[in-house]
């Protein structure tokens, strides 16, 4: 149990810092707000779907990449709308380290737009992790 709670806490310190330093996004142009919208749903705080916590820890270890892709990505993979907001898709191949191992995944980040057109840190997962809006 001590693991899980450290792994989510040094998750949150990186979250944390990110929220402060921000990120600007060069497929899109803009700054992207990074918030506890993003966190809320990664971890399953709120919303209908609940997460094991096998899938949030997995989430939660994606999000150096995600900030990495936010700021290197130059190209929007994909832009959906739902209940009408506008989902972003960010893609990009990126080695990974699991197990003691590393392998090439294809990491997925969702950015939402907001009423005002702001970009928001939505979610992260990679092939095995989920839907564009898990």
């Amino acid at each position: 149990m001590k693991t899980k709670i450290k792994a989510k806490q040094k998750a949150w310190e990186f979250y944390e810092a990110w929220r402060q330093v921000k990120s600007n996004s060069p497929a899109l142009g803009c700054e992207v707000r990074v918030s506890l919208l993003g966190w809320r749903h990664i971890t399953g705080a709120t919303g209908a779907k609940k997460r094991t916590f096998k899938d949030m820890y997995w989430r939660l270890k994606l999000l150096p990449y995600a900030k990495q892709i936010i700021e290197t990505s130059t190209t929007v993979q994909n832009i959906s709308e739902r209940k009408g907001r506008k989902y972003y898709a960010l893609e990009a191949m990126i080695e990974i380290e699991q197990d003691n191992s590393k392998s090439m995944r294809k990491v997925r980040v969702i950015l939402l737009e907001d009423k005002q057109g702001n970009k928001i840190f939505y979610s992260v997962m990679d092939k095995k992790s989920g839907s564009p809006h898990a």
